[in-house]
């Protein structure tokens, strides 16, 4: 993510400098895509796509499109942390590369064994173990032997 949050710096000054911002949504992100194509030459990230349908990002329903993007999210331009961190995930969804992803940890357990998906705990009986527990210790310190060997102890 630190990787996406400085292309996301590098976009937002080029687009202050260049007064590049926009109120109309979908121009503006059509010149995010094109200042963000330049950053990544050179990169281990890539576009996803060459081009991208905003318009229809918008009428669409978001498992229809390849870029799942939700405009009411998008911060004004004028919140500058808000917005660089708002573009920094935008980035990383319209690109592959970059860092791999780990693979889950089901994956890497063979096959031979068995997962559980939770794990029942009997309350009643670890409450029970403990309080034995407890009692042992308490009885071990009130016994005469214990009294005998720690005066025994003390005088020495």
């Amino acid at each position: 993510m630190t990787k996406f949050i400085a292309i996301a710096e590098k976009v937002y000054e080029e687009f202050e400098k260049k007064n590049l911002f926009s109120e109309s949504t979908i121009e503006q992100l059509n010149n995010l895509v094109s200042a963000i194509r330049k950053e990544l030459k050179g990169s281990s990230c890539k576009l996803k796509s060459n081009y991208f349908d905003f318009e229809a990002c918008l009428n669409k329903p978001p498992d229809q499109c390849l870029v799942k993007l939700d405009i009411s999210l998008m911060p004004k331009y004028k919140n500058k942390l808000e917005y660089i961190m708002w573009l920094a995930s935008f980035i990383e969804k319209i690109t592959v590369g970059g860092r791999p992803k780990l693979p889950p940890l089901t994956s890497l357990v063979p096959a031979e064994y068995e997962t559980r998906q939770e794990v029942k705990v009997d309350l009643e009986e670890e409450k029970r173990k403990s309080e034995e527990s407890a009692n042992m210790i308490r009885s071990y310190f009130d016994s005469d032997d214990y009294k005998k060997n720690e005066k025994s102890l003390a005088t020495s």
